[in-house]
């Protein structure tokens, strides 16, 4: 399976790991998957969305201005 690293500070790791531990995931991977996963569902067109309507689904998320 190819595999992605990603780099982040000591305290946003500890974080990780605690947020991971207290909502019962078996690591900070399991868990950074798992919310990448619900992110991208979210910006994902669905059948039918016009450019309009992912675009104001992107601005209600925070990632357009």
């Amino acid at each position: 399976m190819p595999s992605l690293k990603l780099k982040v500070d000591s305290a946003f790791l500890d974080r990780l790991r605690a947020v991971a531990r207290e909502n019962g995931y078996s690591g900070p991977e399991e868990m950074a998957l798992h919310v990448l996963e619900r992110e991208i569902e979210k910006l994902t067109p669905q059948s039918g969305e016009t450019p309009e309507e992912v675009r104001k689904k992107l601005e209600g998320l925070g990632y357009m201005g």
